[in-house]
């Protein structure tokens, strides 16, 4: 798949535009162009810019700037993923190497622990068996069984409803987005206008989006407020149960109650 850079050349050669030509209609310098066709993004200025850069150098070659601003906004979230990824393996791994003369020290204490416990029980019972009193014979005596108390009857218990929250996702507009419901990606890529995704969650929602005004959503069948205006960005939107009114559209519920 090819990335942000490579396609931004590709597109600037099939229509035989020079990168000078970019650096004098835009008036980006042109090392900035270099290093955004190499995805060398580190050499450019902050985020900021860099999103200024890539809608200046699309809009100038006759792309469309929310495509390339999507791209580039799916290529920064897999980065930081792997880099979280990384990081905690690292720290894991730093931790079982500074620990493992621990560990191995308190293994042995438990198995020394554990024969010492065996041990014991073992010689307790041989004595116990041998200094058992030999018990006398009774003869002659019958007993009744006693009647077994009835059971007392255990009212069930009424099975508690598991809550859960329905989310429903139109897309108006070409979006990138993610979606995760309690930890797990369900949704991840660019949707296109018509399509729609439904997504359950029992404890929380946190979306991503390149687009915010690109989708219309319903929150247990409740229409859902804008997450913002088209183009964008909107990053670890939180649902919850506790916030869940917060993304609910008053006036269009009433709306819809009262026609």
């Amino acid at each position: 798949m090819a990335s942000l850079g490579q396609e931004l050349r590709r597109e600037r050669e099939l229509r035989g535009i020079s990168l000078r030509e970019i650096a004098n209609q835009t008036k980006i310098n042109i090392r900035f162009l270099e290093a955004l066709e190499s995805d060398q993004l580190d050499a450019l200025p902050g985020k900021f810019f860099i999103r200024a850069i890539i809608r200046e150098y699309a809009k100038c070659i006759g792309l469309e700037e929310h495509a390339a601003l999507n791209k580039y906004f799916e290529a920064s979230f897999s980065q930081e993923i792997e880099r979280e990824s990384e990081e905690k393996k690292g720290r894991s791994s730093s931790w079982f190497s500074k620990n493992r003369a621990k560990l191995f020290s308190y293994s042995i204490l438990v198995v020394f622990l554990l024969l010492i416990l065996f041990s014991y029980l073992f010689f307790f019972r041989k004595e116990e068996k041998s200094s058992s009193p030999v018990k006398p014979k009774i003869e002659n005596i019958t007993q009744k069984p006693k009647p077994k108390p009835p059971e007392p009857k255990l009212d069930s218990e009424p099975v508690k409803e598991e809550k859960e929250m329905l989310l429903e996702i139109s897309f108006i507009e070409k979006t990138w987005i993610q979606v995760y419901a309690d930890g797990e990606l369900l949704v991840d890529g660019i949707k296109l206008p018509g399509e729609e995704v439904k997504v359950i969650a029992i404890e929380e929602f946190v979306l991503n989006l390149g687009n915010a005004g690109g989708i219309s959503y319903t929150l247990n069948n409740q229409p859902g407020k804008k997450l913002g205006p088209s183009g964008s960005v909107r990053q670890n939107r939180r649902i919850t149960f506790e916030n869940l009114q917060e993304y609910i559209d008053q006036e269009e519920e009433e709306s819809i109650r009262n026609p």
